[in-house]
């Protein structure tokens, strides 16, 4: 697809604040001039996006939505890569990062939650040592989205600004939460498909925002959220 993997000698990278890489996105993407806010023109494909350098282990990235159009099954999705994007012909680029850049190269992504990313709603989401990616909104509970990350390499943050969310803002490493609107009940059914790369995990689950308190008084921010396997 005209990219090439990072090399391990493109892991000492500068822990610069995250921007969008300028080059490497789906044809429909527009930048502002800062690369922190990625729109997507038209359609609702197409709108593949990248940090401009790698993300460390446990290091949040965190993005606003700025804005929700109705009208669409599905929003955004987000994960980690292997694809260096200064290596990455754009043009060569799928129109979704669920599944079609997955099944070319090593990326592991996954949609949200229905309901999890509306207009003014800031998503953080992080993989940590034993590849495992997570995803917070707002400040509700941490969801594990997925397994199988392989480590070991240098990892760029990816996400597809895909259907309802039209358009994300990078927040920066220094926002690290918000409190963002009132907790809301999502439901969604995910199913697997042909992973090369790594370890499928959902199959489908129920997530529920229903309390940011617990009965035995812990810091719901610790709390993982409600996976219940179901039949697909």
């Amino acid at each position: 697809m005209g990219a090439q993997l990072s090399s391990q000698a493109d892991t000492k990278a500068p822990r610069e604040t995250l921007r969008f890489h300028p080059e490497a996105k789906g044809a429909q993407v527009r930048l502002d001039a800062q690369r922190c806010t990625a729109r997507r023109n038209a359609t609702f494909h197409d709108g593949i996006v990248f940090s401009q350098r790698p993300v460390l282990p446990g290091e949040r990235v965190a993005v606003r939505v700025v804005w929700h159009e109705g009208g669409w099954c599905g929003g955004l999705r987000v994960g980690f890569t292997r694809l260096d994007p200064a290596r990455v012909s754009a043009p060569s680029l799928p129109p979704f990062v669920c599944p079609d850049l997955e099944l070319q190269s090593p990326t592991w992504a996954a949609m949200l939650p229905e309901g999890c990313a509306l207009a003014g709603d800031v998503v953080c989401f992080w993989v940590n040592r034993r590849g495992r990616l997570f995803v917070r909104v707002n400040s509700g509970p941490r969801l594990l989205l997925r397994k199988g990350v392989l480590m070991g390499a240098p990892l760029w943050a990816v996400m597809d600004v895909y259907g309802t969310t039209k358009a994300i803002k990078l927040l920066g490493e220094t926002i690290r939460e918000d409190p963002g609107t009132a907790p809301r009940v999502a439901r969604v059914v995910l199913r697997p498909h042909p992973e090369p790369w790594g370890e499928p995990f959902i199959f489908s689950y129920t997530v529920s925002f229903t309390s940011l308190e617990t009965p035995d008084g812990q810091d719901p921010s610790q709390r993982e959220g409600s996976l219940v396997p179901r039949e697909c």
